[in-house]
């Protein structure tokens, strides 16, 4: 029976090939050149930056360290490579560190309310700001939690109710639809408040914010928060300081949409938009305001019973900056990243050159120390009844199910473990052996590389591929390849 249960399992672990990838190889490509073109301008990258592609260069590489899997059974032998761990923009690591979040968020943190997406963007020159700076991007995550939180409170007293809470999870984004560097808020707001009594909390919804409601609170944002900019002291300046960094310039042409390498240095860069595609020019959306350039939106919405649905908005929320499916070599050096959405004027596809591209991946990465997600109100940590409110059917059934298993103790306090979050997310069981169903154990750890070299070649998995070849940076050829299905848009932003 047991056997027959492993049979019909859906999918088997099978070693990812990152080397494989347009990713890989157009940075294993490139980099180097890039950081040669940087110390031309006598531009040295912080080792942050410099540590994050060195590291990705080595995630899900056999040969720099692995974890080796037996199965007594049949005697195969596998191996699990080490990942990098970045938050930057590996997609391997970024998708794991997604998944852990969304699934810790579901299973231990919210309980089973309503809850709505309020989604906060900045203008332009707000977003080179707070690209680096972490006291304007704390204020302004600040001021944005408590004008929603005082928004909800001031509801509830109109509404009759007594002393209230209310509490929000922010993701801080730092990337758009083009990898052009766009900070912006992603915060789960209850849909309704905490009521205290004295049997404990009771949850109380509130009805939904109209579009007069989110201009006003578009409008105090956009009040405070340029208040706050004027308080800190940060002015065209500031960017002398962020060009000490060699990242002034680099964060400047992400924001601006425009391209700092070859003939097009300085100029937009170039995007596609595909032919009768039906796009709302106006953006008419009785749940979005737009005020000077702060944009709120609050039109996603999840049921207090759709857990499953809860958890996919969170991934989405959590997700990394680039997606692999939408990355593809158009033509010989450029490379064309397609959209999740069309802009308002029909753009569907954004160009880059290897150069450009590698750029808009050092501007994406966040500094060391600097938190992307936080908790606030009833949510946060040092909250005091936090327990009482987030106590929920769905995590004391975990709670317990951890509490009961056999896990050692450290185990026992610990997210969602790996091998637990292949299996809840994509239905893959690394425990299990490809070749016979058995059970596959772990028996070494393998962080020398002489060894790892010697052991993946016994086992033949040495991995052999063709790197892209390092070419001058160039303008693409003409005629255009995609004339007939793309239309080329006005490059100017």
């Amino acid at each position: 029976m047991v056997a027959s249960l492993h049979q019909t399992y859906p999918l088997k672990y099978q070693r990812r090939r990152p080397e494989m990838s347009l990713l890989y190889r157009t940075v294993e490509s490139y980099w180097p050149t890039f950081v040669q073109e940087q110390k031309k301008v006598g531009k040295v990258l912080p080792l942050f930056i410099q540590d994050e592609f060195t590291k990705f260069l080595e995630c899900g590489i056999p040969e720099y360290g692995f974890i080796r899997t037996y199965c007594y059974h049949c005697r195969h032998s596998g191996v699990v490579p080490f990942s990098c761990k970045k938050r930057g923009f590996c997609p391997s690591c970024c998708a794991k560190r997604m998944n852990n979040e969304a699934a810790h968020l579901v299973d231990v943190v919210l309980p089973e309310i309503p809850y709505r997406q309020w989604v906060l963007s900045f203008p332009y020159k707000l977003r080179f700001l707070m690209a680096r700076n972490q006291e304007l991007t704390n204020a302004a995550l600040k001021i944005f939690h408590h004008t929603i939180g005082s928004f909800q409170k001031k509801k509830a007293k109109k509404n009759g109710l007594g002393k209230v809470q209310t509490g929000a999870v922010t993701f801080i984004q730092r990337f758009g639809s083009a990898l052009n560097l766009n900070i912006h808020f992603h915060t789960l707001f209850p849909d309704g408040v905490f009521l205290e009594s004295d049997d404990g909390y009771v949850f109380c919804r509130q009805s939904s914010p109209s579009l007069e409601e989110l201009t006003q609170l578009a409008a105090k944002i956009q009040k405070k928060v340029l208040r706050c900019v004027e308080k800190i002291g940060l002015n065209e300046d500031f960017q002398e300081s962020f060009d000490e960094e060699g990242l002034g310039e680099l964060a400047s042409m992400s924001v601006a949409n425009k391209s700092g390498f070859g003939e097009r240095a300085g100029k937009g860069i170039r995007r596609f938009g595909a032919k009768n595609i039906e796009v709302d020019p106006e953006g008419r959306d009785p749940y979005s305001a737009n005020v000077g350039g702060f944009s709120l939106n609050a039109r996603v919405w999840i049921a207090g019973s759709d857990r499953k649905k809860l958890e996919r908005l969170i991934r989405y929320m959590a997700r990394g900056p680039l997606a692999m499916e939408r990355l593809t070599e158009s033509f010989p050096n450029q490379l064309l990243y397609k959209m999740k959405s069309p802009w308002r004027d029909g753009t569907t596809h954004v160009s880059f050159s290897p150069l450009d591209f590698i750029a808009r991946l050092v501007a994406l990465i966040p500094p060391p120390r600097m938190n992307m997600i936080r908790y606030s109100g009833c949510f946060a940590p040092n909250f005091k009844d936090r327990k009482s409110i987030i106590k929920n059917k769905s995590a004391q059934k975990k709670c317990a199910e951890i509490c009961n298993s056999d896990l050692p103790e450290k185990v026992k306090h610990e997210r969602l473990r790996w091998a637990e979050m292949l299996k809840r997310v994509f239905e893959i069981d690394v425990t299990i052996c490809p070749k016979c169903s058995g059970r596959m154990e772990q028996i070494a750890v393998i962080k020398d590389k002489t060894v790892a070299k010697k052991i993946i070649e016994s086992l033949g998995e040495v991995t052999t591929f063709r790197p892209l070849e390092v070419v001058a940076d160039r303008g693409p050829p003409e005629p255009w390849a995609f004339q007939d299905d793309f239309d080329q848009r006005d490059s100017t932003w």
